[in-house]
């Protein structure tokens, strides 16, 4: 199975939006879980409304005690639609309290009898956050990233920190936005593999952050995408 995890370098450029459409339009047939591990806390809640009675903060208990991988099942809910999350936690205080937990976490959703997409949001000094232990587990980092020079200039300077812990595992930029550089310009610069350009789709994302509603979701450019 495979753990692929989305992040960004700097400002917001959509990696929950392109995590959550990532892993609904995931192979038919194959199993796939998406989890919100971004310190800074989860979206997906209270976006659609959801109380939270599992999620990652109570598999973070569960971590303290013994911690068996089919055991990440039970703190998972379902999207409208069937897609299986696991909720982040409320911020970045929960994150700092529960980071001696992480191995154990990234470990067992590495271990899961289905592939896993996670949303790690924007990386924080030193991978802190339980960042680092997810990429340890990680088969592929994609990076987002906005076709403007700055931020094709921060990204820059982060990529040797991020190839070194990657070590040689895949890692994917995706520019995103319907202007800027082009993804070949990019990869020029960088010397990366660059992937295509994340549509500006509201439409698709305002129905994925469950703001309305879009008929054949599936359709949508982002989807496609």
């Amino acid at each position: 199975m495979t753990l692929v995890a989305l992040a960004s370098i700097k400002g917001s450029p959509g990696v929950t939006t392109a995590a959550t459409a990532i892993a609904a339009s995931w192979p038919a047939g194959r199993r796939v879980l998406l989890v919100e591990a971004d310190p800074f806390g989860g979206d997906l809640a209270p976006r659609y409304g959801v109380t939270v009675t599992g999620g990652l903060a109570s598999l973070f208990a569960a971590a303290r005690r013994t911690l068996t991988t089919g055991a990440v099942w039970d703190h998972v809910h379902e999207l409208p639609g069937g897609l299986p999350v696991l909720f982040g936690l409320t911020g970045v205080h929960q994150a700092v309290a529960n980071e001696k937990a992480w191995p154990v976490i990234a470990k067992a959703l590495a271990g899961l009898d289905a592939d896993v997409v996670v949303d790690v949001g924007r990386l924080l000094p030193h991978l802190a956050g339980g960042v680092r232990d997810v990429l340890d587990q990680a088969d592929a980092l994609v990076v987002l990233c906005d076709p403007t020079l700055e931020a094709i200039v921060h990204l820059r300077d982060a990529l040797p920190g991020l190839l070194a812990v990657m070590r040689g595992r895949r890692l994917l930029v995706l520019p995103t936005g319907s202007s800027g550089y082009s993804p070949a310009d990019i990869e020029k610069a960088l010397q990366i593999a660059v992937g295509p350009t994340m549509p500006d789709d509201p439409a698709a994302a305002a129905a994925l952050g469950n703001k309305h509603s879009v008929k054949k979701l599936e359709r949508t450019r982002l989807l496609k995408w």
